[in-house]
């Protein structure tokens, strides 16, 4: 739809970035296929596929009649989770007591990766003097640590790379579980580590402990992960170094999704997002992630804002401070945009005069924001949805099914409520067609 209220040039300029960012359905058909490709790829071997495709080492399926008392540990994005929770095993009822941390910002980078690990350390200290211990009570611990984990047994594992924005050159090939281990020692505290898994694993084994035919698990959030279940005979890498492992049983892969299209370029980039790759701080690393989660579409809005202001098509010309500094464009901004839909957009007036300090907006300047948006944030549905839709036709076609009466997906911390829409039109659309 074209502007209502622009003039011919800024006319001219959303047509142009709207043939950049909104995809057809020829477009999405052939990132999944390229989807579908990198899967079968990393599946027989991760050194060639974006995809890492992780065994996790998790066999079977929840009931809901577990029981017992747990202590879980999960480091996502920029905060620390500790939970104590205690499973009734009356068909997936639980109780949880849990505490929040932030990470600081100051703790996203540097060149020592156990100064971060002491930080979860302490958290986790605190935790347990808020919950309670008792003597001689050693708490089974799970932890889910949000970066890739190549696992060689389900409380082994090495960290493969890091994401969210954060940067530790020492910490890519380090044990996590003996790290954790060492620095919990250290701190004499009542812990034992027995599992170590992804957030998405855990994402796709908590809800399937109440919704058993849950079969994959996404987190959209700050970063994003998929892991579904898979035949370990389809697990090439797996199976042939763990022949013990019968052929017909179902593992949960961590398909590490957010790195696709960073070295085959198989995503329909535009040179915004080249930009914005060039300058992250790790280029040709987590394409995906930087095309549809939280800590990359602000930005993402931002550099296209700025580019039609130096094109005299927005604001007049002018920027502010907040505006011209990276990242000043937070991503909770693009919600209010595409959700105000007054006559004056008085909400957008607020984002722009008042938290970003712009001078005084036109009603064009106001809907062009908008529309960016909203050209960012559909296009980011559409390509989650096209790669849950791959996902789907390949456990299709691997034979494993879904429950047709029951929820077979479950999707923690999705970005916005206007999202969740497109994604599942897009994910039904496309899985549909093959």
């Amino acid at each position: 739809m074209p502007l209502i209220h622009g003039n011919p040039q800024q006319q001219n300029a959303m047509l142009e970035l709207k043939q950049m960012f909104q995809l057809d359905k020829s477009v999405l058909l052939q990132v999944m296929d390229y989807f579908t490709k990198e899967i079968k790829s990393g599946l027989n071997d991760d050194r060639t596929s974006d995809l890492n495709m992780i065994p996790s080492f998790v066999t079977g399926h929840p009931t809901g009649f577990e029981k017992g008392t747990y202590l879980a540990l999960e480091f996502a994005g920029l905060d620390v989770y500790a939970c104590q929770v205690k499973l009734k095993g009356d068909h997936g009822k639980l109780a949880i007591n849990q505490y929040q941390y932030k990470i600081p910002q100051e703790l996203t980078s540097g060149d020592d990766f156990t100064v971060l690990i002491d930080y979860i350390v302490e958290c986790v200290a605190d935790f347990l003097d808020r919950v309670g211990t008792q003597d001689q009570y050693i708490y089974p611990t799970a932890v889910s640590f949000g970066f890739a984990i190549k696992q060689t047994s389900i409380d082994r594992g090495t960290l493969m790379s890091l994401g969210y924005g954060y940067s530790y050159p020492n910490g890519v090939g380090t044990d996590i579980v003996q790290l954790l281990h060492e620095r919990v020692q250290l701190k004499q505290l009542p812990i034992k580590i027995v599992a170590i898994a992804n957030d998405a694993v855990c994402t796709l084994l908590a809800h399937a402990y109440q919704h058993p035919s849950t079969r994959i698990g996404i987190v959209h959030s700050l970063g994003t992960n998929c892991a579904y279940y898979d035949k370990a005979c389809n697990v090439s890498k797996f199976h042939t170094q763990h022949l013990s492992t019968p052929l017909d049983s179902e593992m949960v892969i961590n398909t590490e999704w957010g790195n696709f299209g960073s070295s085959n370029r198989t995503l329909p980039c535009t040179w915004f997002d080249r930009k914005l790759d060039r300058e992250s701080i790790n280029p040709r690393f987590h394409m995906f992630e930087k095309m549809t989660t939280g800590i990359f579409l602000g930005e993402l809005v931002r550099t296209i804002l700025t580019y039609l202001v130096d094109c005299d098509l927005l604001f007049n010309g002018n920027s502010s401070t907040l505006l011209n500094t990276p990242h000043g464009f937070d991503t909770s901004y693009m919600y209010v945009c595409e959700a105000d839909n007054s006559a004056n957009l008085d909400d957008i007036r607020i984002i722009l005069e008042d938290m970003l300090n712009l001078p005084k907006t036109t009603l064009a300047d106001r809907e062009i924001t908008k529309k960016v948006c909203e050209l960012v944030g559909f296009r980011a549905a559409s390509l989650v949805g096209t790669a849950v839709a791959s996902i789907v036709q390949h456990m299709v076609t691997s034979q494993v099914g879904f429950h047709p009466e029951d929820p077979g997906c479950a999707i923690c911390k999705l970005l916005g409520k206007e999202k969740p829409a497109p994604l599942t039109v897009s994910f039904f659309d496309l899985s549909h067609q093959r």
